[in-house]
């Protein structure tokens, strides 16, 4: 069985927090993907998960991986109607390196064989048997809860970790 292994720079979480003269708090979130071992698999950054303080409701914004279009969009590359595992750790807490404060997430995410994120399907963090489409290919949808009621102006950084497994 091949082993790999993803890191994620925070989800993707290359997250820097400002406040404006108005005190309203700004996130900007950007997603790159860092393949361990590229020999059988590639995953590929097809969009950033896009979130914005004003989604905020009582500190908490909420990004559906299955209905909104600020979720962020992977696609694995393999072989062809191969069969695989993920796994992920569902919640991160990250610190603020600037100083107080942090940020909690509860990742969501669906995937699909296709480019069909309405069709997609829950992935949960428990390793699940899935499978690539005839193309090598294999969609992911990622969204999720982020509490920032406790962050502070500063930089957040952290990982995201995906373990896919052949199998």
């Amino acid at each position: 069985m091949n082993f790999l292994r993803y890191i994620l720079p925070i989800l993707l979480l290359l997250l820097t927090m400002s406040l404006n003269a108005q005190k309203t708090t700004s996130v900007s979130i950007k997603a790159t993907a860092t393949v361990i071992d590229k020999a059988e698999i590639e995953l590929v950054t097809i969009k950033y998960l896009e979130i914005d303080a004003g989604m905020a409701v009582n500190g908490i914004i909420n990004v559906s991986a299955k209905r909104d279009g600020q979720a962020g969009v992977m696609m694995v590359k393999g072989r062809a109607d191969a069969n695989f595992r993920i796994s992920f750790a569902p919640v991160v807490e990250i610190p603020n390196s600037a100083g107080k404060g942090s940020l909690s997430l509860k990742y969501e995410m669906y995937g699909y064989t296709s480019d069909n994120q309405g069709a997609s399907e829950p992935i949960d963090a428990a390793a699940r048997t899935l499978k690539i489409n005839s193309l090598g290919q294999y969609y992911f949808w990622l969204g999720g809860i982020i509490d920032i009621s406790k962050a502070r102006p500063g930089k957040y950084e952290g990982e995201f970790t995906l373990e896919i497994e052949y199998i």
